[in-house]
């Protein structure tokens, strides 16, 4: 029992109230003491929040990554350029696989075929390249003049021959006929025929030493100069250009 101090005098107090009383004053003191000053980690550490506010309206909460979609852009359709009004068309250089476009047109038709040799210049020499080239023995350039190219393709002329040429790289009648001749196919021809294979056979005749028209057409007065062939070399003369006037011709022949 603990005595209290009163006006009147002192009074008992049980000793379970005083305790309680004294425990009250404790808190009361602890609650009112200085606020403890934080340490230097302390003060420096970032303060943790212990809620999570919503995010503002209209921004999307971050979430994971998500691989971005791949697109295909459909291919760019190519534009044809302006030409400029300055650009001019390239002159197309003359070759000679395209013998034409040398010299003016190949004028294979000539009114007599002469005898060239190297050196040689003119017409005749521009129909001469002509037909090199028709018979594959090219090519050529259609210059008009008979120079190292020509000769070359006339080496390889001579080659076709069983023995040596008499007169190397000289284009007589008969090298004149072979060379036409050997553009032509195996095709029989006779009277009623038309066509290039005509053609060519008139130029052949002409060059072997007939007179003939070169038309294109196998009328009576080319069956004639086919009969003059003929007979000139020895085979039936039944004016029809087959097999075997066609080997002579091939060979270089003529009417004499």
């Amino acid at each position: 029992m603990t005595q209290v101090a009163s006006g009147r005098g002192r009074r008992r107090v049980p000793a379970s109230l005083a305790a309680a009383v004294a425990l009250g004053l404790g808190l009361t003191a602890c609650s009112t003491a200085a606020p403890t000053t934080p340490t230097a980690a302390e003060s420096s550490a970032p303060a943790v929040s212990e809620t999570t506010s919503d995010p503002p309206t209209g921004t999307a909460a971050p979430g994971p990554t998500a691989p971005l979609p791949t697109v295909t852009a459909d291919p760019l359709t190519p534009t044809k350029p302006t030409p400029s009004a300055t650009t001019t068309k390239p002159t197309p250089t003359a070759t000679a696989t395209d013998p034409g476009t040398v010299a003016g047109a190949c004028e294979r038709t000539q009114p007599a075929y002469p005898v060239v040799s190297p050196g040689s210049k003119g017409p005749a020499v521009s129909a001469l390249q002509c037909f090199l080239n028709d018979a594959d023995f090219g090519p050529v350039a259609v210059d008009g003049v008979y120079g190292a190219q020509t000769r070359e393709a006339l080496r390889r002329v001579e080659a076709t021959f069983e023995g040596p040429a008499p007169k190397p790289g000289r284009v007589d009648a008969g090298v004149w006929v072979l060379i036409i001749s050997r553009s032509m196919g195996s095709e029989t021809l006779k009277q009623g025929a038309k066509g290039p294979e005509v053609e060519t056979l008139q130029r052949a005749l002409r060059a072997a030493g007939g007179t003939i028209t070169v038309d294109g057409t196998f009328g009576p007065e080319t069956k004639k100069v086919v009969q003059r062939f003929q007979d000139a070399n020895r085979i039936g003369e039944d004016g029809v250009v087959g097999d075997e006037t066609l080997f002579l011709l091939k060979s270089g022949a003529t009417i004499g």
